[in-house]
């Protein structure tokens, strides 16, 4: 079985909701980013991903360590991740302008997440700890 380091971010609006996308071909919605490029370190791939994926330009000081973790792929097959996930608190409403592969995003809230497929590493780490936000 393979591994992917990947980072992610986990941005919230003032609302305390939470942006997450769904890539083109998959059910499953997860955190903007991506894989870490060779030449690249967690925080360069969140500023590439979310500038790529939602049209967001993010500064490296907006971002606080989230942690990392371990867990199944959802849209590979027979593959791991390790995510390097961030906080990313925006003090204004985004609206993301998707593009390359993401298909569509919602703003999760405490009245709607469970309506929706997160992706392994959303749920595990970010789920508990953005719901005592």
């Amino acid at each position: 079985m393979k591994t992917l380091h990947i980072a992610s971010v986990a941005i919230i609006n003032p609302n305390k909701e939470l942006l997450l996308v769904c890539k083109k071909n998959s059910e499953f919605y997860q955190l903007t980013g991506g894989k870490i490029q060779e030449d690249e370190n967690d925080i360069e791939t969140i500023i590439r991903e979310a500038k790529e994926e939602i049209g967001l330009e993010i500064q490296p000081q907006q971002l606080t360590f989230l942690g990392s973790h371990q867990t199944k792929a959802v849209n590979e097959h027979n593959t791991m991740v390790h995510g390097y996930v961030y906080w990313l608190h925006l003090p204004y409403f985004f609206e993301p302008v998707i593009a390359n592969e993401i298909d569509k995003f919602v703003w999760m809230n405490k009245n709607n997440y469970q309506e929706y497929n997160w992706a392994h590493l959303a749920k595990e780490l970010v789920q508990p700890k953005w719901l005592s936000l």
